[in-house]
C-alpha cells in the first residue's frame, strides 16, 4: 500500500514543480550533470522568396457499383 502513496506524491511533486515552472531548469541541470544536454536550437528561419501553393484536389475515378 505505501507504493501507491509513493506514486501519489511523486505526481503531485512533479506536477507541482511543472506549475512553479521549477521541472524545466531541474530536468536540464540533470541533463547537463550526466551529459546528455544539448542547447535548443534557436536559428532564426527566413521564409522562402517564393509560395508554391499545393496542388488542386483530384476527383478520383470511382468503379464502386452502387447498389
Amino acid at each position: 500500500m505505501w507504493w501507491f502513496y509513493l506514486h501519489c506524491f511523486a505526481v503531485v511533486a512533479i506536477l507541482w514543480a511543472d506549475t512553479t515552472d521549477r521541472l524545466k531548469p531541474a530536468f536540464n541541470a540533470f541533463e547537463e550533470k550526466i551529459g546528455l544536454y544539448t542547447e535548443p536550437d534557436t536559428t532564426d528561419y527566413e521564409t522562402p522568396p517564393y509560395y508554391i501553393p499545393p496542388q488542386e484536389a483530384i476527383e478520383a475515378d470511382s468503379n464502386f457499383v452502387r447498389m
